[in-house]
């Protein structure tokens, strides 16, 4: 073990104990001598891989931002800190000659690409691979407990990755997030061979970034209509506008969480009791000036011209027809027994609502990927069939 110090309260604290060969990254120039050794690496390998995790403060902040990049290739693994540091285009670029490793990519490939409009040009995961031999215990602390009899330690898991300096407990567990990466995806990539899966590992992967690619990043118009809200009438839903807009008033002055003020649950419950011609207290706990804001909501809304109030959303009836939901019923049971010969969770060969889609028009087969569109062969040739697609 090595003793290593940032010249400057950032990245590490003082003293900070590490393993040898993690490198702090929190100034340009730390950047960019990372950046020559990662080139130099990727130099010497004929398919050059490298892993990547992110840290973010989505728990403590009321706006998320990505707060530690934990990087590895070869036998080096760096920290970069991308609150000290801004421009990551040289490393984006330098990654980019090769596959990049996540596990369980999605909120990583998110955070990135919100941060830097980069989603890596070859992404692979070690969940999806997983999850394709057939594990049913896919979460990265099982996968090394079982390939590695290591402990991952959860420690730092709920941590404010967003205060400096950090601890050498949260440098530890950040390092560990991808320290067995790379060999966990060897094991996985043989076992994916021997099962002759490694095509449908690669599609798997490419419909991951595809979905993370096409997925909006503009502000949704309604953000207040939160899960359930199609329940509410017209005053439910002005008091759930308006306590969401109070709440992230609240939440932004604050600077947390808008679920630390009230979940989207509290406020469902609230808005359909008031619906109900109900009222419920405060939650308990709340400060004096909160539970006066919380009462004038209320009140306010009642005072309100109910013709100004939100109306009622009234979706487009996508009712299946009876044939179409026996061809569905039939595609899930085919998809359970093949699921059953493979070792697979039935997810994995289609959701439920992907198949609907197949069912529902002809363009639906595209949903699928080729590799289930293959196993799923016989039953969707017969679907689609007698449903004249």
């Amino acid at each position: 073990m090595s003793v290593q110090t940032s010249e400057k309260p950032g990245l590490a604290e003082p003293g900070t104990v590490v393993p040898p060969g993690v490198s702090y990254v929190d100034t340009p120039e730390k950047l960019q001598m990372l950046v020559s050794r990662v080139l130099a690496v990727a130099a010497k390998s004929p398919q050059f891989r490298s892993c990547l995790d992110t840290e973010a403060d989505s728990l403590h902040h009321y706006q998320e931002k990505l707060c530690l990049i934990q990087l590895a290739f070869g036998d080096e693994y760096a920290l970069i800190d991308p609150l000290a540091v801004e421009d990551m285009a040289p490393l984006i670029a330098a990654l980019d000659q090769g596959e990049v490793w996540f596990h369980g990519a999605d909120y990583d490939l998110t955070l990135l690409r919100r941060t830097y409009g980069w989603v890596p040009a070859r992404v692979r995961d070690t969940q999806i691979a997983a999850r394709l031999t057939g594990s049913r215990q896919f979460g990265l602390a099982a996968l090394v407990e079982n390939f590695f009899q290591q402990t991952l330690s959860k420690a730092s898991q709920k941590a404010d990755w967003s205060r400096r300096p950090l601890s050498s407990t949260m440098l530890h567990y950040a390092v560990d997030d991808v320290r067995y990466l790379l060999p966990l995806a060897d094991l996985l990539l043989d076992l994916l061979a021997g099962k002759s899966r490694k095509d449908w590992f690669v599609q798997s992967c490419e419909a991951l970034c595809n979905g993370v690619t096409g997925r909006s990043t503009e502000p949704k118009e309604h953000p207040w209509k939160v899960q359930g809200s199609g329940r509410l009438q017209p005053r439910g839903l002005a008091l759930l506008k308006a306590l969401w807009e109070w709440r992230e008033t609240i939440a932004q002055e604050r600077d947390v969480p808008c679920f630390r003020i009230m979940s989207n649950k509290q406020l469902m419950d609230v808005a359909l009791a008031f619906d109900h011609g109900q009222s419920l207290s405060p939650p308990a706990g709340w400060r004096p000036r909160w539970k006066k804001e919380y009462t004038d909501v209320h009140e306010a809304v009642l005072a309100s011209d109910p013709s100004a109030w939100p109306a009622r959303v009234r979706l487009q009836s996508g009712r299946m027809s009876d044939q179409a939901r026996e061809q569905l019923d039939k595609l899930c049971g085919a998809r359970e027994k093949a699921a059953q010969t493979l070792d697979l969770e039935p997810s994995l060969l289609g959701s439920r609502g992907t198949l609907e889609q197949v069912v529902a028009r002809a363009e639906g087969i595209e949903e699928l990927m080729l590799w289930q569109r293959e196993v799923m062969a016989g039953p969707l040739g017969e679907a689609r069939a007698a449903l004249g697609f």
